[in-house]
């Protein structure tokens, strides 16, 4: 069957725990999808590829670093498909390129990595569309534009639609989550779980969806969630309504950077319950979490975490526990 045909049965949704204040905490395993090492990152991916495919394009441009696990599943995408696939990759804000497992694997499927500087997306977009062309092929930048617009449905309605699935699932176990928790990167999975619940309308559940910001500021990583809403909901409905974003930023730390607190938190995640983390996404999530359980002091709740992150991460954060 063709990947873009793929149905994947529903993700373990389970009790992951209960502390000392009664709050019960589930978690949702999207990293264990079961193609190209799981996470978020695959349903986002297909729905790309197969906008791409309906807009008769043929080579696939995307923007990530050597962390990216959209670039990682969108190189396994395109390998399978025999679809060629270039990926522009900047630098940290350090000015680095560290090695990262998901940057070796899309070269060792075959991606065309060109490197380039956050400051000149848009005139490296140039650059690679006119090569593309010039060969003959129909480029489709992932984001849109050169200025990364015009493409904010597409991804967004990979979590719309896995909206009905998580409330599925909470019904059948016969709970009422009081709030989901998740990583914010691009903000696509929260827009798209904030658009499936107002499609839902009267049949939505009552969730209290709180994105932990892995590296923007709040402001920002809310206008990036909006964008994504609005674009969704005006294509469907015709209007945006303006749903409530939240988003909490006092967990951040540059894009792929951490502190120890989180590596300590990876590390525990790992020992007391065997669910990997990763130092870019889920395991700032997860700490941020519990932190703000704790300072809110809640008490009797039923919590949803929702675990957006692929493998090689996990492996990334854990060649760090040989050099303490």
């Amino acid at each position: 069957m063709n990947i873009l045909e793929k149905r994947f049965a529903p993700t373990p949704l389970y009790l992951l725990d209960t502390d000392e204040k009664d709050n019960r905490m589930f978690i949702k395993r999207e990293d264990l999808i079961p193609y190209s090492f799981g996470g978020n990152k695959v349903r986002i991916g297909i729905e790309y590829l197969r906008d791409m495919k309906a807009k008769g394009c043929d080579h696939l441009v995307a923007y990530g670093n050597a962390r990216s696990n959209l670039c990682r599943v969108l190189s396994n995408l395109c390998a399978g498909l025999g679809v060629p696939i270039t990926i522009l990759s900047p630098a940290d804000d350090n000015g680095q390129r560290r090695p990262a497992f998901n940057g070796r694997i899309c070269v060792a499927l075959g991606a065309q990595i060109v490197p380039c500087l956050k400051t000149n997306v848009a005139e490296s977009i140039d650059k690679v569309f006119a090569g593309i062309r010039r060969g003959g092929r129909k480029p489709y930048y992932i984001y849109g534009d050169r200025f990364g617009k015009g493409n904010e449905s597409v991804p967004t309605a990979a979590y719309a639609n896995m909206y009905m699935e998580i409330a599925a699932q909470e019904e059948a176990m016969r709970v009422a989550f009081d709030a989901v928790f998740l990583a914010v990167g691009t903000g696509v999975t929260q827009a798209g779980l904030l658009c499936g619940q107002a499609m839902a309308g009267e049949a939505a559940r009552g969730w209290r969806v709180i994105g932990i910001s892995t590296a923007r500021e709040t402001m920002r990583a809310r206008s990036y969630i909006q964008a994504h809403v609005n674009a969704y909901m005006e294509e469907r409905i015709g209007e945006a309504p303006t749903e409530c974003i939240e988003v909490h930023d006092d967990f951040r730390e540059s894009y792929g950077q951490y502190g120890r607190v989180v590596e300590n938190c990876i590390r525990e995640v790992m020992m007391r319950y065997g669910v990997p983390l990763d130092g870019t996404y889920t395991g700032k999530a997860f700490y941020g979490m519990r932190e703000l359980i704790h300072h809110w002091g809640w008490q009797g709740r039923d919590l949803l975490f929702i675990h957006t992150g692929g493998m090689p991460l996990f492996f990334d954060a854990a060649e760090k526990w040989e050099k303490v």
